[in-house]
């Protein structure tokens, strides 16, 4: 069963990494691609919106064309008006041509299908217009590619500085895309820090989604800031990597719902998952083969949106009645998801009801609330983690140091010694030491005076072997030291004479009651002969040497 759970985690994290890479591919290919089409794509503002008429001479609205009428509209233009400035405007899914009298000075025509689906969203054009005298005649002759009113549309017509339009564009869509682009950032960070540092399934599978739910929704909301299809120019795109997202859009949510609610298992969550699969391979052969258009099959989208805030709905529900949630930080997560949530309904509710062209409004609002409540959460946990993290740390360093000392202890040495023999390639040397007359320190002179016994000691290895290896105390006397590498023996030898004048010169300096003397004994170990203790006995026996000679030169 625990095989199966795990089994199940990894899947959802490989799903969360397959939306991100299709996202990354996705966007990417906005700046590779760009949309072909006859007619010049830029040329170089007083608003233009009134005086238009269709052909028969009935006044004209442009964001309420009569499909029923010619596509033709057109009105006056004065010379003083016009003044050799630009015509800029947006359209929404119209094919043109634009007339000065009986001269074609631009025609618009996507090249679209596969991917892109019948239609390209909102283009910003702006109409190098000629200069002349007088009063001439302005014509666009158009084709809907959508007759819905909202989808197809000229708005926002002035006549200027084609600079200066979008410009304006920009400014007033910047912030827009600013907090989108953010947020998207924030999110490929979740994923990378999620796949790079989560020290379990589970962790990973949050950390993970909620990057992937913050890319996707940002890459939606996105939209309606037109800045995107400006730096890309490529609308078409645009609109269908829009689209792809808010497929997309249930697996990291119900993945993340999964996390919070604990429900892997449920099989609400996979029949949601595969139901969101079933709709993009849907999408994806319908649109490619030219049998449909995104818009047309849109609902079938909302839908598995909709059966989707439906179960975490459930999950939510179910999951407070078993009891699931037992800290802030969950809840924290939750509240933030059902903001996120409520709004999306908002626009669901938004784009059957209304006209507005802006159909994530709502979401990019919840979305800002989201990312800030989450922000705020994962900054409080980071630094509740650093300060356990930071406690644990002083720890397990105090657990490997030898409290009279500061040097390492017999814990240390133990889990240095597994280290050395695990290693193939290489060699170090064992050094032994052990200090004499510690026993009559303590027992005739206290053991305040055999602690400062020792400390000299230690002081006294520490600056002859310390300077190439690492010295532990493992036991009230006793001490080993480990140097490594092809010239560790020939450091013990030079070290050994060191060793010497250092607890010479600490006899001359502090007059202790008992002279200060410490036996050593080093052996070497290759790391692919013997085992470590079999080098550590040698050195011992070689420190029991030593100690026997130096006890026969004071008895001298």
């Amino acid at each position: 069963m625990l095989k199966q759970d795990a089994i199940r985690q990894k899947i959802v994290i490989a799903l969360g990494v397959l939306t991100t890479t299709i996202l990354l591919i996705g966007v990417a290919c906005l700046f590779i691609f760009k949309m072909d089409f006859v007619g010049n794509e830029y040329a170089e503002t007083k608003d233009f919106s009134e005086g238009w008429s269709y052909d028969d001479g009935e006044a004209c609205d442009l964001l309420e064309l009569d499909f029923d009428k010619s596509g033709i509209i057109e009105r006056d233009a004065i010379a003083g008006e016009i003044g050799g400035n630009s015509l800029c405007f947006e359209t929404t899914n119209l094919v043109f041509y634009v007339y000065m009298d009986d001269e074609l000075i631009y025609d618009f025509h996507p090249e679209l299908g596969g991917l892109y689906g019948d239609y390209y969203g909102e283009y910003i054009h702006t109409v190098k217009l000629p200069s002349f005298n007088g009063v001439r005649r302005l014509r666009i002759e158009f084709t809907a590619l959508n007759t819905e009113g909202r989808w197809t549309q000229f708005r926002y017509m002035e006549v200027g500085d084609s600079w200066s339009y979008v410009k304006n564009v920009v400014i007033t869509y910047a912030p827009r895309f600013a907090i989108c682009f953010l947020i998207f950032m924030f999110g490929v960070v979740l994923v990378v820090f999620g796949i790079t540092f989560g020290r379990t399934n589970i962790g990973a599978i949050e950390t993970v989604s909620l990057g992937v739910l913050a890319m996707v929704l940002s890459v939606w909301t996105n939209g309606g800031t037109k800045i995107f299809m400006l730096l890309t120019g490529n609308s078409a795109a645009v609109r269908a990597v829009e689209h792809f997202t808010l497929v997309l859009l249930p697996m990291p949510a119900l993945s993340f719902t999964a996390y919070l609610t604990r429900s892997f298992k449920n099989v609400f969550i996979w029949t949601s998952a595969a139901l969101t699969c079933i709709n993009l391979a849907m999408n994806v052969i319908m649109v490619s083969t030219g049998m449909t258009d995104y818009h047309n099959i849109l609902i079938y989208t909302h839908i598995n949106i909709l059966i989707g805030f439906i179960i975490i709905i459930y999950l939510i529900i179910s999951s407070i009645k078993r009891k699931v949630y037992n800290s802030s930080g969950v809840l924290t997560m939750l509240t933030a998801f059902i903001v996120l949530m409520i709004s999306g309904l908002l626009d669901f509710a938004n784009y059957y009801m209304t006209k507005s062209l802006d159909t994530a409004r709502f979401t990019r609002i919840g979305l800002f609330i989201f990312v800030a409540i989450l922000g705020f959460h994962e900054v409080r946990e980071s630094i509740h983690i650093s300060a356990k993290s930071l406690d644990a740390d002083e720890k397990n360093r105090l657990a490997h140091l030898d409290g009279l000392t500061g040097l390492y202890n017999r814990l240390a040495f133990s889990e240095r010694e597994v280290v050395i023999a695990k290693k193939k390639n290489g060699m170090c040397v064992f050094i032994e030491f052990d200090v004499n007359n510690l026993k009559k320190v303590n027992d005739n002179y206290g053991h305040t005076e055999g602690d400062k016994h020792i400390i000299g000691a230690a002081n006294a290895i520490t600056q002859s072997f310390g300077q190439y290896g690492d010295i532990y105390r493992v036991g009230g006397d006793e001490f080993i030291g480990i140097i490594e590498g092809f010239e560790a023996e020939a450091m013990a030898s030079a070290a050994s004479e060191e060793l010497i004048r250092k607890y010479t010169a600490y006899n001359e300096k502090n007059n202790p009651p008992v002279k200060l003397e410490i036996a050593y004994g080093y052996a070497v170990y290759d790391y692919d002969k013997g085992d470590p203790e079999q080098a550590e006995r040698i050195a011992d026996d070689r420190m029991y040497e030593c100690k026997r000679i130096l006890k026969q030169n004071a008895a001298r």
